[in-house]
């Protein structure tokens, strides 16, 4: 017993248990500063960017972008769709991440949120831009105020044209100021509504019978305003010019006639990057000045000449595909690829909503236009037709975005003109598009959207929940629209490297060896110390 008091006195215990006690210490210490190292890392933003392409630092381009920015005093929210683990977990969704983060941390009104999607559905319904948009927990959310964009994953990328499943450069900065900047402009963008060419929005009741379109053109974020062509300009923030069912002509510059011309006023807005939308009907006389303009976007409405020689418009008829007796309030079939099934590919789920066309005159493609045939080389399915020009430096397409269904007929007053087939259907909605190369890498964009049928926008229509005509025009609008981009920002393509090739997996063995192998050093270090101490 004496003996055994006696160790648990003698100087080389008290040694022992002082290293003991110290090593232990010395690991909970270490423990204890990689935690809270770890927390401030991730909060403070603690990270040396050690990629070739600087992936995790901002550019000063970048942050000069912002600073001046006029949120009005509202913040930016950007929010993403599931937890920060999961985010930084995932090599792709860690990028866009951590460059939000860098934002929010030196731009003072951009703050970042999470919602768990899987957790709570219906806290990002009212980012949905139709009823049958899907965001999913990839899905990236740029919001001001009542203004938001929405983004995908792949958004933030670049891929080659060859293989669009491997991204090959990382577009997440440019991405994420423009959708800042997009949703903290001054003041919405304007939409024209052309008036004094029969359109009906110049008298108060004329106005309330159009009060379901004009609505839908607030909805789709525009300020409206009415626009005489032959005595004003358009103005500089107009984005959307928009003719509705006009019944005279627009002018032309004409000797002894007229020295205005609203049709080169149209033209230059085009050029602009921006856009317009133009509907009218068979009831529509020929306007061959507008017409003319259309053509040279690929726009042709279909007319034929009667036997006395008088051209008379077609009209789609569809018994079969009708909400009506007499086949001409139409069901449309929707495309499935090109620029024009962009438009409503968020509608285009299992039971898409029917898009509905009264009285519809169908398009073709103006002469000049070549028909040319797009084939994905890994799937076949995956085809479409569209029409395309090039002269003098500009390139213009056009893609249908609905079409009729085979076996509709085309009728001229009431004789039977032709028939659709399944590879030649009539076109009911198409969208032109101008390309124009800016920079090597940036192209800029002007659209023209075409229906021929007013009736796809009648208030009964646009009112309904059932059918999907004002969930097709707010997608076409918001496409559209132009979105300002900073100068100054560039893709920043992948380097391949070993460290930056290691997988989720790998980095987590290492980082659980970094993390546990120098406590245990240290421990067995105090151990043997201790032993040699004890049997000195």
């Amino acid at each position: 017993m004496n003996s055994s008091k006696n160790a648990l006195h003698s100087r080389r215990f008290r040694y022992g248990g002082v290293a003991l006690i110290l090593t232990c210490v010395l690991i909970a210490a270490v423990i204890l500063f990689n935690a809270l190292f770890t927390f401030l890392a991730q909060k403070l933003l603690w990270y040396t960017d050690m990629t070739t392409e600087s992936l995790y630092t901002l550019s000063d381009a970048a942050i000069s972008a912002l600073k001046d920015v006029d949120s009005k005093g509202q913040d930016v929210k950007i929010i993403f769709c599931d937890e920060p683990d999961n985010l930084d977990s995932d090599t792709t969704q860690r990028l866009v991440y951590r460059s939000a983060l860098e934002i929010a941390q030196k731009v003072d009104y951009v703050k970042i949120e999470h919602i768990n999607i899987y957790r709570n559905p219906t806290a990002v319904n009212q980012y949905k831009t139709t009823s049958k948009s899907t965001i999913n927990s990839q899905s990236v959310i740029i919001a001001c105020g009542t203004e938001f964009r929405v983004y995908t994953l792949r958004a933030f990328y670049m891929f080659e044209e060859t293989d669009t499943s491997t991204p090959v450069a990382y577009n997440g900065e440019k991405k994420l100021v423009s959708g800042i900047l997009a949703v903290t402009q001054a003041e919405s963008p304007i939409a024209c509504v052309t008036v004094n060419h029969g359109e009906p929005f110049t008298t108060d009741a004329e106005r309330a019978s159009s009060a379901a379109l004009l609505s839908m053109l607030q909805d789709a974020g525009y300020i409206v305003s009415a626009i005489d062509l032959s005595n004003q300009e358009i103005p500089e923030d107009c984005r959307m010019l928009f003719i509705y069912n006009p019944s005279d002509d627009f002018l032309v510059k004409e000797e002894g006639i007229s020295d205005k011309s609203e049709i080169e006023k149209i033209d230059r807005f085009l050029d602009g990057n921006n856009a317009m939308a133009v509907f009218m009907d068979p009831a529509t006389p020929r306007l061959p000045h507008l017409e003319e303009y259309l053509e040279e976007w690929g726009i042709s409405f279909m007319r034929e000449e009667n036997v006395s020689g008088k051209l008379e418009s077609c009209v789609v008829q569809d018994n079969a595909h009708s909400l009506t007796t007499d086949g001409m309030t139409i069901i449309g079939a929707y495309t499935s690829g090109g620029l024009g099934a962009s438009i409503h590919k968020d509608l285009r789920t299992q039971f898409p909503p029917k898009v509905i066309f009264k009285d519809a005159m169908p398009i073709k493609y103006a002469d000049g236009y070549q028909l040319t045939e797009y084939v994905n080389e890994d799937d076949k399915t995956d085809r479409f037709t569209y029409g395309s020009f090039y002269r003098d430096g500009a390139s213009r397409d056009i893609y249908d975005v609905f079409v009729s269904y085979a076996d509709a007929k085309a009728m001229a007053g009431g004789r039977e003109i032709g028939t659709a087939t399944e590879a030649d259907p009539y076109k009911l909605m198409t969208v032109s598009r101008e390309t124009r190369m800016v920079t090597n890498t940036d192209p800029d964009y002007s659209y023209v959207l075409a229906c021929a049928s007013t009736g796809f926008l009648g208030t009964k229509m646009l009112q309904s929940n059932v059918y999907g005509n004002t969930d097709v025009m707010l997608s076409a609008m918001r496409a559209m629209g132009k979105e300002f981009v900073p100068v100054g920002l560039e893709s920043k393509t992948f380097v391949s490297t070993k460290i930056e090739s290691l997988t989720t997996a790998e980095a987590n063995r290492f980082t659980v060896l970094l993390t546990v192998l120098p406590p245990v050093a240290v421990f067995g270090v105090g151990i043997v110390v201790l032993v040699r101490r004890k049997y000195a």
